[in-house]
């Protein structure tokens, strides 16, 4: 299949999974993830993925770090998590078993280096039945679940940016630490929910090019004090 950019498209894999049909297509260079029917993430992403880690480095408690990062995608918020200066620990929550198994096939030098450090720790599971247990066990909390707050392809996802799901990421966090929300803009109703919960919230935006356009998505950061 040719796309309008000129670029072949080709299906490497579909599968069943938990959120419904995931299809991994190649397009041109890019590797792309379908969740029933919606585009969820892509290598054209990155910027904006790993923005995800980086938005929070500044902000981050000079001490060993523990990082959980809610979703794989396609792997670039755990490549920029690895460089993070004293980092201890990264776990990553992904909630299909399948998006595990494209990473260590497809993921290329990504996926090398992850597989390759025992800092690393992938669990299939979901992150808000994860931040249950996580209680003043993390510094770094950076959440890419389903498309955001604003655009849910999984309803059960709306637990955790709801109220009840941004205290259990407070929870989870120790004194000083920091949470990060990837979203597709800005929601004031989203933003006064991380206010009531943390207090100050601040953004930083990041541009991925998705077919020669430029698209802007932001960070929220948040500090638990």
């Amino acid at each position: 299949m040719t796309l309008r950019n000129g670029e072949v498209s080709e299906v490497l894999a579909r599968v069943q999974g938990r959120c419904g049909e995931l299809v991994l297509r190649r397009s041109g260079v890019h590797l792309e993830i379908i969740c029933a029917g919606a585009f969820l993430i892509s290598t054209r992403n990155e910027a904006s993925s790993r923005a995800l880690i980086a938005a929070a480095a500044p902000e981050l408690p000079p001490r060993p770090l523990d990082v959980l990062i809610g979703g794989l995608g396609v792997g670039h918020a755990l490549d920029e998590a690895l460089d993070l200066p004293r980092l201890r620990s990264v776990t990553v929550v992904e909630i299909e078993p399948v998006v595990i198994e494209w990473f260590a096939r497809y993921g290329g030098a990504r996926a090398q280096r992850a597989f390759g450090d025992r800092r690393v720790h992938l669990e299939c599971d979901d992150v808000l039945a994860r931040l249950v247990i996580a209680r003043q066990a993390c510094d770094l909390i950076a959440l890419d679940t389903d498309n955001g707050p604003e655009w849910l392809m999984r309803t059960e996802n709306a637990g955790l940016y709801a109220p009840h799901g941004l205290r259990r990421v407070r929870t989870a966090l120790r004194p000083g630490g920091v949470a990060v929300f990837w979203a597709t803009g800005y929601d004031d109703r989203f933003a006064a929910r991380l206010q009531t919960v943390f207090g100050a919230v601040t953004t930083v935006e990041a541009v991925d090019m998705l077919d020669g356009r430029p698209l802007t998505f932001l960070m929220y950061v948040c500090r638990r004090p």
